[in-house]
């Protein structure tokens, strides 16, 4: 029985529909945005400015390197963070499960990105250590690993932290032609450091690098193998989670990563996409799948309406996209040889921090059917740990069992079978399995696919009868207002085998909108509105009845030779 208009009013809910798997909601900062306050862009850290006057070419240097396996990220370019962008995205991100919840679902940033974009190594140790020295101090480390010994002025040099200007001007001056292995060695460590914290480990700080990381720079002749991907991931996990919460102002981590992310995972977001390859900029270089947006023009140089109001509406307004294994043609080896570990369900660990990697959450992100994900578990105490006041804490065997879980990453990988084109069904998955709504607009979706509107799940059509999509998604934590025709249209389904689920305004012609974002596009929209639940808010119009008059004397289409097949006019029905 369908319901009746005033009880679909029931069906429009603003916000979370339950908390038990969103449980830091009332500290995140869409709570703030929701109840009218606005905080404005985060400030992102970063030493782009400094590093960019950096051209290494010295193939001494650049030999060690690779050997670290550093290349990728070598390759990648220095550039200007669009901090708007980067808010966009940070109000939709969530510390319990790491992902962004969008309007079709929930997406995030895995370690499949951060050896695609960056080329980074996924497979190796993890990066954890001692964060003191246990015989001397930091200047005498410096003095060994660097070439130079910092003043003792309480500035350059603090605690284990030293400024990234100061390894900036050891490497200003090219290398001698008759330098020493120690003195390649020393150059060298002083241009990695400050690449690797530029561009992954920067904290809010903005100046400062961490000489903990010199540990994994010791021997520079057979170094180990170290999973660089992971820690990075790790360290961004945790600078998201603390710039969602309320009253947070910067972000630090690998900020370019997530910029680099939304043009390649949200190209709308972009404002110029490059050319196909081939074309005027020539063939695809040596380097990873971020170069593919060096010359996208700097948030300088942009429109004015490209701001964070505009991104947040056009997260609203968005569409769900494919994945991009068609560049993986043209990517090098090391980008992507560690596929095999993409969808390990494992702890990311770097030093005192310990992060969920959530694959199985993300799993359309690779082309895959989406299952029904694991339990996430928020641990406050993990996210509560850091380097304050732990000088001497030997972090691997605080993390001993984290990391035996990391070394069998090969045992815990997601499976699923692929994905197919479920694109009428998009709406379901953002309403609660079994709930009035998600029932509602299972049955309206199976009868216009029962006129010939489009695929029905299963491949079949069964005029009205409840039947569950082929894939679905995870389910969001947020709903969008159902918008259906009012009263008395006659729906009209398209016979053309497009996925769309809208009919036609009784006029004997078929529309065409999107199942996922039509009830929220630019209707009313308030600027500050919340991003995990605006795509419910901006609907102010009632909700009623979709009413299908499904007739068995309905004739099939008549073939046409245009592209668009001719429809029929509706059949007359004495019961309205």
């Amino acid at each position: 029985m369908e319901p009746r208009i005033d009880e679909e009013l029931k069906i429009l809910h603003l916000g979370l529909l339950q908390r038990s798997l969103l449980t830091r909601q009332p500290y995140h900062r869409s709570e703030a945005i929701w109840n009218g306050e606005e905080p404005g862009p985060l400030m992102c850290r970063s030493r782009t400015k400094e590093m960019a006057n950096v051209q290494m070419q010295d193939n001494r240097v650049i030999d060690i390197i690779k050997l670290l396996r550093l290349e990728g990220l070598f390759r990648v370019t220095s550039r200007e963070i669009d901090h708007c962008l980067i808010t966009a995205l940070v109000e939709r991100s969530r510390p319990e499960t790491h992902t962004f919840h969008l309007p079709h679902g929930e997406m995030s940033i895995i370690l499949q990105d951060v050896e695609v974009i960056f080329g980074l190594p996924i497979d190796g140790e993890v990066l954890v250590g001692l964060t003191t020295v246990e015989d001397g101090d930091w200047s005498q480390v410096c003095g060994e690993l660097l070439g130079f010994t910092p003043p003792n002025d309480n500035k350059t040099l603090v605690g284990q932290r030293i400024l990234i200007s100061r390894l900036v001007e050891a490497i200003a001056t090219p290398l001698p032609h008759d330098a020493t292995e120690i003195q390649i060695h020393q150059y060298a460590r002083c241009y990695i450091l400050a690449l690797v914290e530029d561009k992954l480990f920067m904290d809010k700080s903005g100046d400062r690098v961490h000489l903990m990381f010199l540990d994994f720079m010791r021997n520079l002749r057979d170094p180990r193998q170290y999973s660089w991907g992971s820690g990075c991931l790790a360290w961004l996990y945790r600078e998201l989670c603390r710039a969602s919460e309320k009253g947070a102002s910067q972000i630090g981590g690998a900020c370019t990563l997530v910029q680099y992310w939304a043009w390649v995972r949200l190209p709308f977001l972009c404002s110029r996409i490059e050319p196909p390859l081939g074309c005027d900029y020539g063939l695809w270089p040596y380097a990873p799948l971020a170069f593919k947006w060096v010359r996208v023009p700097s948030s300088k140089s942009r429109p004015s309406n490209m701001a964070l109001v505009h991104y947040r509406e056009q997260l609203v307004t968005m569409q769900l996209d494919q994945p991009y294994e068609a560049d993986f043609g043209y990517l090098l080896e090391f980008c992507v040889v560690g596929r095999d570990t993409w969808t390990a369900r494992v702890p990311l660990v770097c030093f005192c921090i310990v992060e969920r990697h959530h694959p199985d959450r993300v799993l359309r992100q690779f082309g895959l059917a989406q299952q029904q994900p694991d339990d996430v578990v928020y641990d406050d105490r993990l996210h509560k740990i850091d380097l304050h006041g732990k000088v001497k804490k030997n972090w691997r065997e605080e993390h001993g069992l984290y990391i035996i879980s990391w070394e069998m990453r090969r045992q815990q990988v997601c499976h699923a079978p692929p994905q197919i084109d479920s694109k009428p069904f998009v709406l379901l998955e953002m309403l609660p399995e079994g709930s009035q709504a998600h029932n509602h607009v299972r049955r309206v979706l199976n009868n216009v696919a029962g006129l010939g509107g489009g695929p029905v799940a299963n491949g079949q059509a069964n005029n009205g009868h409840e039947t569950e999509p082929t894939a679905t998604a995870t389910p969001s934590t947020s709903t969008a207002p159902v918008s259906t025709r009012t009263r008395g249209q006659r729906a009209i389904a398209s016979p053309s085998p497009s996925t769309s689920t809208s009919v036609a305004r009784g006029r004997g012609r078929p529309a065409t909108t999107s199942p996922s974002t039509s009830a929220a596009r630019g209707r009313g929209m308030p600027a500050t509105a919340s991003p995990i639940t605006s795509a419910a808010k901006g609907c102010g119009r009632r909700a009623t009845t979709l009413w299908v008059v499904s007739s068995p004397e309905m004739p099939a289409p008549i073939p046409h030779s245009s592209p668009q097949p001719e429809v029929l006019p509706p059949i007359p029905d004495a019961s309205l």
